[in-house]
């Protein structure tokens, strides 16, 4: 039974992770375009907080990223059996990702801890650096979790622990993500988590009702 409920909770982190980066990309706002915009942004106090509140979300969301990742792999590693090819290209790419993604975030955050630092004064193109080092390692991370979406379709389609449209949706999904510079396909991987998170639920509550009763044998 403890196995069951930590196996449906860490599946629920998927969810977890998909609301707090929505919560944090709606709280990281626009900057502006031009350098004047970009310096007045920064120098809003209530913008840098934001940035910071949006910094911590996405931390929050990495942990939870990386829970649901370790109860995918159990997941797969169970289906599949044997040396556990696809759980393991799950597993790596999944910890990089999560890597690539906190280092982004945090690039994302430096300007407005510049910008906080009476000592110092941000420069508006520094800011737009940092800005677009941030997109660019965020765009790598999710181009390269593209091999996570890839396998755990690959695992759906052989062993069924997934349902067969997952599988065949999960391969265009893995495609689509090569092309994560759009930002488009960033939030078609957010959204493929999501629905991944509530059908493992659904499959451990599965698991669950078909496990046979337990039995007990009188003694004397």
């Amino acid at each position: 039974m403890y196995g069951f409920r930590w196996e449906r909770w860490s599946a629920l982190a998927g969810v977890l992770f998909a609301t707090l980066f929505a919560i944090a990309l709606a709280l990281s706002g626009n900057t502006g375009g031009t350098p004047t915009e970009v310096t007045n942004w920064y120098a809003d106090d209530g913008n840098q907080t934001k940035a910071f509140v949006a910094w911590f979300l996405y931390i929050a969301s990495a942990i939870a990223f990386l829970s649901f990742l370790g109860t995918l792999r159990d997941m797969l590693v169970r289906a599949e059996g044997g040396p556990g090819t696809l759980s393991a290209l799950v597993f790596g790419p999944g910890i990089a990702f999560t890597a690539l993604y906190l280092a982004s975030v945090s690039l994302f955050a430096a300007p407005a801890a510049q910008a906080g630092d009476s000592d110092f004064k941000l420069d508006p193109n520094t800011a737009e650096m940092f800005s677009n080092a941030g997109y660019l390692t965020l765009v790598s991370g999710v181009m390269l979790a593209s091999i996570v979406v890839l396998s755990a379709s690959t695992a759906a389609l052989r062993t069924g622990v997934l349902p067969a449209w997952l599988g065949w949706i999960g391969l265009v999904v893995a495609v689509v993500m090569l092309f994560a510079v759009f930002f488009i396909p960033i939030l078609v991987f957010v959204a493929w988590v999501l629905v991944v998170s509530l059908l493992m639920v659904v499959t451990a509550w599965r698991v669950r009702g078909n496990a046979p009763p337990a039995t007990t044998t009188a003694v004397g």
